[in-house]
């Protein structure tokens, strides 16, 4: 890249850090005191400068050309060690960073602007206002320090600042013992997996005596480390698998999936922020950026496969008998990123990039979709407590079922062309994991219109004491906007795959090169039918899922009743979510709760008892001498008398 180019990457990558940061000082700082009910416009602006900055990183980028995909660029040295090295604060430009810029703030600002009016009752702020917009612009000021940073410690020190906002805004509403557990437990979950996380870029230290994306992953390509001795199959597994610990505790894989579905006690802006676009695809981006590390490692493929294989059908069975819909929704996300993980899993890491570029859409259409519902019905989001909403919120009802029809893959919009790629890619690797892949792309349409249906269809009936009406400007137009993207999205991706050949050179070296296929999968020409057959089996199982979701939930309604009856113990099993938490609670943390009552009861008795034996000593001495010191000058002469004797005594004796 020419030094202009750069320098315009350069200035744009620190004004898309430095506007949210400051918008969310300024929320949370002023906000308080002086903007009170404009506390959301500094976010708006942050966010909004860098979306636009975003865009135009994504416009030079492509600009460059293939011939130039990406650039280091240094800001400054921090922390020079004994040797003379330092850490970089550098970025790493190029078509990934660009895509996942523009996908991040994109979104970010549609839920800014929708927050708006969704953080109000009655048309004045809710408590906290000030402080939910300070949240927010600096989640974004963090996911952004995630993608932008080009080294390790960068991106460690984003996915650390990821996780601690969104435990202030899973917990926003903390003073509700559900949204202070759930945000608990989402940041106990996600430091387990950050911890095998630490482990892997102290490992990669250790290995290759260097942070930075460049040198290390050179050093993985050439087969050697820092020493110039010859890189171990084992040791590029470990550090793989290693940093997969944190993929799956941040984007919420099997096992560590359990934080995502409690987070729905969070503000719905907060779910479509984080669940969508943001956070839970930071695994999946790190997966796409270590693909020099995981690809050189075909364990490591084959777990991150497997694992994206089952959390896509595991979280799909479970999402068949939810009745919250923004429950629903983030089962349906853990079954997404679970594609996600296949796609990469299967070297097709440009199709999981696209299906994240996708997902971002519809899914965020689909959570606030779901706030409008919510903030609708007065709180109320169970299925079960209305129907027909379709004729009370016609602009939601369009808007949702236009995200539906993206998430349930039909043909046409955006998640049919990405997710069909993903099932295509896996039928490439094993014909279990595309299998795999078709049947979780049944339930999905099946679940996410049985929702439709229960919620949108049928007469129209709300919770007692509610009066329904549709939602305010501020919060149509993200929906409206999503809804466009969630059409439009993936033919960004199709016929002559611009998005994919953008992306070409950051994968050529990596995935593309140890993939079984190659880039697009085919190492020759494929035919017609090979090339589109599965688009159009996969299309039809989408439509036939949604036909027989309707003849369930609209046409014959008392069906679903007796297939529960007859299968109660199938029922009872999904309803609980397959007994993970449990599972968990019975081993994990029932045990921790029972050690720490014991390690409690070793402190009360056992050492505070020693300690008091110790200190009894002194004290019965005191409590014996005291009495020589009670103010009597009678007693004083007795004992000083007592003392000389004392003394000529041994005088005489000695």
């Amino acid at each position: 890249m020419s030094p202009e180019t750069i320098q315009t990457l350069k200035l744009c990558g620190i004004v898309i850090l430095l506007a949210p940061l400051a918008g969310a000082i300024l929320s949370g700082g002023l906000g308080p005191v002086w903007l009170k009910s404009r506390a959301h416009w500094p976010a708006i602006w942050g966010v909004g400068t860098a979306c636009v900055c975003a865009i135009i990183v994504l416009l030079t980028v492509h600009g460059a050309g293939a011939e130039h995909p990406s650039a280091s660029i240094p800001i400054y040295d921090w922390g020079l060690d004994a040797a003379g090295k330092a850490f970089l604060v550098d970025f790493l430009i190029d078509p990934l960073t660009a895509v996942m810029l523009v996908t991040v703030t994109f979104i970010s600002l549609l839920v800014v602007i929708y927050s708006r009016d969704y953080m109000r009752e009655h048309g004045h702020p809710e408590r906290g206002y000030e402080r939910f917009f300070a949240y927010l612009a600096l989640f974004v000021f963090a996911m952004c320090t995630l993608v932008l940073g080009g080294n390790f410690l960068l991106l460690y020190l984003g996915w650390e600042a990821v996780g601690l906002c969104s435990y202030l805004l899973i917990g926003f509403y903390y003073g509700r013992p559900a949204a202070a557990a759930a945000a608990k437990k989402a940041f106990l979950v996600n430091r387990v997996g950050d911890f095998g996380f630490g482990l892997g870029i102290l490992l990669i230290y250790l290995t290759f005596g260097t942070l930075e994306y460049g040198a290390v992953f050179d050093m993985v390509q050439q087969g050697v480390t820092a020493s110039g001795v010859a890189l171990s199959d084992g040791r590029v597994t470990a550090i793989a698998l290693l940093l997969l610990c944190g993929a799956c505790g941040k984007s919420a894989q099997l096992p560590l999936h359990v934080w995502l579905p409690d987070a729905m006690e969070g503000p719905s802006p907060v779910s479509a922020l984080i669940h969508a676009a943001t956070m839970v695809t930071a695994g999946v981006f790190m997966v796409a950026r270590c693909g020099a590390i995981f690809a050189s490692s075909e364990t490591a493929m084959t777990v991150v496969a497997s694992i994206g294989a089952v959390t896509a059908l595991f979280a799909a069975t479970i999402a068949l008998v939810q009745t919250d819909m923004k429950r629903i929704l983030a089962y349906s996300t853990i079954s997404q990123l679970g594609y996600m993980f296949l796609g990469a899993g299967v070297f097709a890491a440009d199709s999981a990039i696209f299906h994240l570029f996708t997902h971002a859409f519809f899914k965020a259409l689909l959570f606030l979709g779901a706030g409008s519902v919510m903030h609708a019905m007065g709180g109320v989001i169970d299925v079960r407590r209305f129907s027909g909403l379709r004729k009370v919120l016609p602009w939601t009802f369009i808007t949702f079922v236009v995200g539906s029809m993206a998430l349930a893959g039909v043909p046409g919009l955006s998640g049919f062309f990405s997710k069909d790629e993903i099932i295509h890619h896996a039928f490439s690797s094993h014909w279990l994991l595309g299998t795999i892949g078709l049947v979780t792309a049944a339930l999905t349409a099946f679940y996410t219109f049985r929702m439709v249906f229960l919620a949108f269809a049928g007469p129209v009936r709300v919770p007692e004491g509610v009066h329904a009406h549709e939602s305010g400007g501020w919060m149509l137009l993200p929906l409206v906007v999503l809804s466009v993207g969630a059409i439009l999205a993936g033919y960004v991706g199709v016929a002559s795959k611009p998005f994919h050949e953008f992306l070409a050179p950051v994968f050529a070296h990596t995935f593309a090169a140890h993939g079984a296929h190659g880039h697009g999968g085919w190492t020759v020409e494929p035919t017609f039918w090979e090339e589109y057959g599965l688009m159009f089996v996969s299309g039809a199982i989408a439509l036939a899922a949604i036909a027989v979701a309707y003849v369930l939930y609209v046409r014959q309604p008392w069906i679903p009743g007796v297939i529960r009856a007859t299968f109660e113990g199938a029922y009872r099993t999904l309803w609980n979510k397959w007994y993970v938490d449990e599972l968990y609670d019975a081993v994990i943390v029932s045990p921790a709760r029972q050690l720490g009552r014991i390690a409690v009861a070793l402190d009360d008795y056992l050492i505070d008892g020693l300690l008091w034996a110790i200190t009894a000593v002194p004290r019965g001495l005191a409590l014996v001498l005291r009495t020589m010191q009670g103010g009597v000058m009678q007693g004083y002469a007795l004992s000083m008398v007592a003392g000389i004797t004392i003394v000529l005594l041994l005088v005489y004796w000695l």
